[in-house]
């Protein structure tokens, strides 16, 4: 198993031939091929056989036989908190309270902070989440942030209640009966503490996270991600931030969730957004419904209105950027989608912006139409289905049957005109394309399933297009850029609930073998 350092320019006039490949393009022009060749990270030929007559500087790559499809693209991942609950900090693999509390105080003898999380309270033997309390019997001094799977809920101790100054008589601080502290922090307070907890930890230690989630990227295919930094911070810390994910080894694309336009366009791109967030999420009930959650009542959290909305998309419209933002209850969608009608009705078409809602869970059959008619493209996550989908999953437990049978749309959007985009919201689910894919095309509404080619192009050519990418990557022709993944076999070859078992042999990027198995 080879991984390779950041991307370095390349010396002029390197070529490669990469050899012995069953290759998919998605190009109509010329759609499968044998082999490619690469001159300084562009490709150059898509051929049909091996070329034969090439000079003894050209390195030939052997794929091994496999698959070789363009790079897979990731639209939501949180590169530093993927890196940063990966291996000991990920408590997802825990199923009691006991064994994870264990984990933590391991975790608080060892650093001077714990940041950890993961866990779904359902999954445990005690079907509830750590209290304030038990944290602080594994670890009394030294502060502790365990967060929900989903982030929109975290669990917080005693010792991080004193470091981070918390209001303890805020709305987000939940307390018991008895008036006691739980630890636990929904809604905005949960996000505030989360991105002080973060901003205090070393910058060493975050930029090794980000390296370590690069890695994770490539090992899964990835060769282009957009990196969703969440919260706002300093027009200097934002920029540090995006010139370190510019020297990772695959493509970053960061967004910034500011709300403040004029630090985006100074921090350049044309993106930002993905998690300026609408509402919360279905798991910790503070996604934003239109009918209460079945089993507790209560209708969420709506964070941002139409009117406010609107404001922020006009203002992000005349400087011709492109914006997301967190929508994934219906009365979310709802405010989302009547501000951008607000500011199309005042500007005409939205042509050329390119803006998206991120998740898209709990739409209406009119909200996805009128996204169709505005042209917002759809960064959604097919993984979510296969986590909280189907009988008796989260999703049912928390909306009821009828509710969750509508949930995810993926196809309807498509047969609508929406483009869809696949993401995986990493660390929510694992920062993987092909589970992305094997969630698409076995969605738990049978109506709902995308065809194999739909679902690999929401994660190649589709996905390119949110970025404005899609003339340089996403399909493999003479021309774009050299970013392929080489899988050990083709997915249709193996049944739907395998895909995310195949095997990347090898990732490309500009290139260059930045990942081989």
């Amino acid at each position: 198993m080879q991984r390779t350092g950041a991307r370095g320019e390349e010396p002029h006039g390197v070529e490669s031939l990469f050899v012995n490949a069953d290759i998919t393009t998605l190009d109509p022009s010329h759609p499968a091929a044998r082999s490619l060749l690469v001159r300084d990270g562009r490709i150059e030929r898509v051929l049909d056989q091996t070329a034969v007559g090439l000079g003894s500087q050209v390195r030939v790559v052997d794929c091994q036989g496999g698959w070789l499809v363009p790079g897979f693209h990731d639209c939501h991942v949180h590169l530093t908190a993927t890196g940063l609950l990966a291996g000991e900090h990920d408590l997802s693999v825990f199923r009691d309270l006991d064994s994870l509390l264990k984990r933590v105080g391991k975790l608080a003898r060892e650093e001077s902070a714990v940041y950890a999380g993961n866990f779904q309270e359902f999954e445990l033997l005690e079907q509830r989440a750590p209290t304030r309390q038990e944290v602080d019997a594994v670890a009394p001094r030294t502060p502790v942030l365990i967060t929900r799977i989903d982030g929109h809920s975290c669990i917080v101790n005693g010792a991080a209640f004193d470091a981070l100054g918390l209001d303890r008589a805020a709305n987000g601080v939940e307390k018991d009966d008895a008036g006691n502290l739980t630890g636990r922090l929904t809604g905005t307070d949960n996000y505030a503490a989360q991105v002080e907890f973060l901003r205090r930890l070393p910058q060493r230690v975050l930029r090794r996270a980000d390296r370590a989630a690069a890695s994770m990227a490539l090992a899964s295919g990835i060769t282009t991600l957009h990196n969703v930094i969440e919260g706002d911070a300093s027009y200097e810390e934002l920029a540090e931030i995006y010139i370190d994910n510019s020297v990772l080894a695959l493509h970053v694309i960061p967004k910034s969730c500011t709300m403040n336009v004029a630090k985006v366009k100074r921090l350049g791109g044309r993106l930002f957004g993905g998690d300026i967030f609408v509402d919360g999420s279905i798991g910790s009930r503070t996604a934003s419904v239109q009918q209460p959650y079945v089993d507790r009542g209560g209708n969420g959290m709506l964070y941002l209105r139409c009117d406010q909305l609107a404001e922020l998309f006009s203002e992000a419209a005349e400087a011709e950027l492109s914006l997301g933002v967190h929508a994934i209850g219906d009365n979310a969608i709802e405010e989302t989608i009547a501000a951008w009608e607000t500011v199309a009705k005042k500007r005409g078409s939205l042509a050329g912006l390119r803006p998206s809602i991120d998740h898209f869970e709990i739409a209406r059959p009119d909200h996805i139409a009128r996204a169709a008619r505005l042209g917002l493209l759809l960064s959604m996550q097919p993984a979510f289905d296969h986590l909280w989908g189907g009988s008796h999953g989260m999703y049912e437990d928390r909306l009821g049957q009828k509710r969750s049978q509508t949930m995810n749309a993926l196809a309807t959007a498509r047969r609508s005109g929406c483009l869809v985009c696949g993401g995986s919201d990493s660390p929510v689910t694992a920062l993987s394309a092909l589970l992305g894919i094997q969630s698409a095309v076995s969605h738990h509404v049978e109506s709902e399933r995308l065809s194999l080619d739909e679902a690999l192009r929401s994660y190649t050519c589709d996905a390119a297009m949110l970025s404005f990418n899609e003339q340089r990557s996403g399909r493999l022709s003479e021309g774009m850029a050299a970013d392929f993944t080489v899988l050990e076999k083709r997915l249709d070859a193996v049944a739907p609930h395998e895909i995310r078992n195949v095997k990347v042999l090898m990732t490309v990027v500009d290139g260059e073998v930045h990942y081989a198995c």
